[in-house]
């Protein structure tokens, strides 16, 4: 699968392998990652920085020796502590980066359908390719992410799905008869649907999920 210059959207159940599937794509995009946690859901890795907070990762990226260190490394830095107007801080130190790519989990908390033009996801969204950052984004239901980024995704995978809305924006994306697949699906298991619209299921084994 090829990752770069794209955008993933990963959407559906919880429990279902969300989290380690982004583990795995943000590992075979072999970029430094930056990514933005307001669950805490991004365990503590040998190759991970974890920051409390957007004021504790600013003063890590703008130490030149840091951001050397980050590049040389392919380092993640996982943010914490997240709330709207943090996010909106991070999303715009990240704008300003080059060659990266940026994770965000449950991406429906700043990335609403009422997201305007204004701020800096929606800049990441529609020109963060100039810059070579790879965007990866979560979420549990499509009908909560803003359609500035459903419009410019290249990749949707879908976990299972339950929500009635959620079953329509796959029957309207793709087809019906993929209501029935997503539905269905077990976990650790995908419903993927590429650039070309076209779709297929990929299945991560439990093993390999509990290496990442």
């Amino acid at each position: 699968m090829q990752v770069q210059n794209k955008i993933y959207s990963i959407i559906g159940h919880k429990g279902y392998g969300k989290t380690k599937l982004t583990e795995i794509l943000i590992a075979m995009n072999n970029k430094p990652t930056i990514i933005a946690d307001p669950r805490y859901q991004y365990e503590a890795k040998e190759y991970r920085r974890h920051f409390k907070n957007v004021g504790h990762f600013r003063k890590y990226i703008l130490n030149n020796n840091n951001r050397r260190e980050f590049y040389r490394c392919n380092l993640e830095l996982v943010v914490n502590g997240l709330d709207e107007d943090n996010f909106e801080e991070l999303a715009a130190l990240v704008y300003k980066m080059s060659d990266i790519s940026f994770l965000v989990d449950e991406i429906d908390m700043f990335a609403p359908p009422t997201m305007t033009r204004k701020a800096s996801f929606y800049k990441l969204i529609h020109y963060g390719r100039h810059n070579r950052i790879d965007i990866f984004t979560t979420s549990r239901r499509s009908a909560n992410i803003s359609r500035n980024l459903t419009s410019q995704t290249d990749v949707v995978l879908f976990s299972r799905v339950r929500e009635p809305n959620d079953k329509k924006y796959i029957g309207n994306y793709i087809g019906k008869e993929y209501i029935k697949v997503a539905e269905n699906l077990q976990k650790f298991h995908f419903l993927v649907i590429d650039e070309n619209y076209k779709a297929h299921v990929v299945g991560i084994s439990s093993k390999v999920a509990s290496k990442v």
